[in-house]
This record gives structure tokens, sequence and C-alpha cells, in this order.
């Protein structure tokens, strides 16, 4: 437990500090990091894009409604959703970072929040549970991976990676 939460806290770490990123142009475009070669994902709908593991996460297909796309591994121990939506009830980040965090309960490992993003992670039933929040120009841009505990080791610097990657 104690070694999520130094991952989590040090994936916050380098999300926080950022780095300057360019403007991304079409729907995906490799960039390898060790044994993963990297696409990226952008979404026309609500104005972000985010970079995801081609040889781990397989992209499942943009949603119907065009708001984003479900990414699984393909031996089931891994899934990562990112997806927007317009903030039609007038909802505060802190609401839904108390929601999020209310979700997870007692499996919270660590949080925080920021005046536009928050992070939430938990380990619930032996599984890790990540999500990035931002609220945007009136659109909350989510990204949320669960994988099971036992792949710590390879999903850990990944969700540190994507997490980094996640713009808009």
């Amino acid at each position: 437990m104690r070694k999520l939460t130094f991952v989590m806290a040090l994936s916050l770490s380098l999300i926080a500090a950022g780095s300057a990123r360019s403007v991304l142009v079409g729907l995906t475009s490799p960039s390898p990091q060790g044994n993963n070669a990297y696409k990226t994902y952008s979404n026309a709908r609500f104005n972000y894009s985010i970079s995801y593991p081609a040889n781990l996460l397989i992209p499942q297909g943009e949603s119907e409604n065009g708001d984003g796309q479900v990414f699984r591994a393909k031996d089931g121990s891994a899934e990562m959703r990112v997806y927007g939506r317009y903030n039609v009830n007038h909802e505060t980040l802190r609401s839904s970072f108390s929601e999020a965090s209310r979700e997870w309960a007692d499996g919270v490992t660590y949080k925080v929040i920021r005046p536009d993003w928050f992070v939430v992670t938990a380990l619930v039933n032996r599984k890790v549970h990540y999500q990035k929040t931002m609220l945007r120009r009136g659109v909350f841009k989510t990204f949320l991976i669960e994988y099971d505990e036992s792949r710590q080791a390879t999903f850990d610097p990944v969700t540190a990676r994507v997490a980094r990657s996640f713009v808009g």
C-alpha cells in the first residue's frame, strides 16, 4: 500500500511539473518508450488528447456520441477510459472530486485537487483505480484506468506516462 501511495505521489509530481507540449495533429502518432509503443488518441468533440501503450491497451473504437473511447488489455487485466462531458449541471470541480473520493471510500490511497484538475487513486478488491479529471471551459475531461494489483509493475509507470500526456 505504501509503495502504491509513493508511486502515485511520484506520478502526480511528474504531472504537476508538466512540460511544454506541441499541438497534436491527427488521431494517432507513434512514440516509443521502453518496450511500449505509444499512440495518441485525439477527441475532436471535446478537444483533448491522450497517449496509450498500443502493445498493452487495445482501442475499442470511439463511442457513438463521440465523447471518448475505451481501451482494454488483451488478457482483461486492465481497462482505460477517457471521455468528456459538458458541465450542464454547473457542478464544481470540488463536487466531482468529492464524488470520486466517496466512490472508492476506504480504498483511497492518494488524492489531490488543483484549480482545474484533480487526481484520486485507490486500491479496491485487489484492483488499482486511478482517475484524473480536468474542468476546462465548461467541459469535464476524465481519464480512468483500472488494473489488477498484480500488474502494478507494468501499469504504474504506464499510468504516470498516460496521465502526463492527457491534455485538453
